[in-house]
């Protein structure tokens, strides 16, 4: 007589157990390196944004001080202001530097607008944001208040310095000429300081 046995193919619990963790172990794993792939991408998006904008300030700064003019402008009570360029700590309520300068080159083709080419501008630190400050006309006759734009936030330092005919990098400016030379120096919250000197042309008064 032979016997026949019903052969079962099928798993044991320890083996179904090992299955669920090994499973386990890659799905984790899986999140991980699926999260740590959103963070770096995030964070190279945010630094290519600093990077820009950092571009942006200095692009900026560059068009504004290598056209400074020697013009003086007036303010609210008609009196003249003999400094071209006036900067020092905590300049215009500014948290760190402030400077204020008064640029040539602001484009109004075929005079169309109520303006001249002339713009006075400012850069000053408030509430941790770098600003940059501007009116519509030179002198301060009028008593509009300036147009604001927010060009860096969380700002933990700005300082500006210059360099005269003594060949010195001093931070604060009250030559009635200009300097030959402008550095900025502006540091971020982390802990990065990013700096660029600016060499300003002669400038003829006007």
């Amino acid at each position: 007589m032979v016997t026949q046995r019903n052969s079962y193919i099928g798993f044991t619990l320890i083996e179904v157990l090992v299955a669920l963790a090994v499973l386990a172990m890659v799905t984790l794993a899986s999140h991980q390196i699926l999260s740590t792939a959103i963070n770096a991408n995030q964070n190279s998006k945010e630094k290519v944004a600093e990077i820009s904008a950092m571009n942006t300030v200095f692009r900026m700064m560059q068009q504004d001080f290598t056209q400074l003019a020697l013009r003086n402008t007036r303010n609210e009570s008609g009196d003249s202001l003999e400094l071209f360029l006036m900067a020092d700590r905590f300049l215009f309520d500014s948290q760190y530097h402030g400077v204020a300068g008064v640029r040539d080159g602001w484009s109004n083709p075929v005079n169309l607008l109520p303006r001249s080419e002339l713009q006075l501008f400012s850069y000053v630190v408030e509430e941790d944001n770098l600003v940059r400050k501007y009116r519509i006309y030179v002198d301060s006759l009028d008593g509009t208040e300036p147009k604001s734009q927010v060009l860096l936030e969380d700002i933990k330092d700005f300082t500006i310095s210059f360099r005269g005919d003594n060949d010195k990098w001093e931070e604060n400016w009250t030559n009635p000429s200009l300097p030959k030379a402008i550095k900025v120096e502006i540091a971020l919250a982390d802990e990065i300081i990013v700096s660029r000197i600016l060499l300003l042309p002669e400038n003829e008064a006007t």
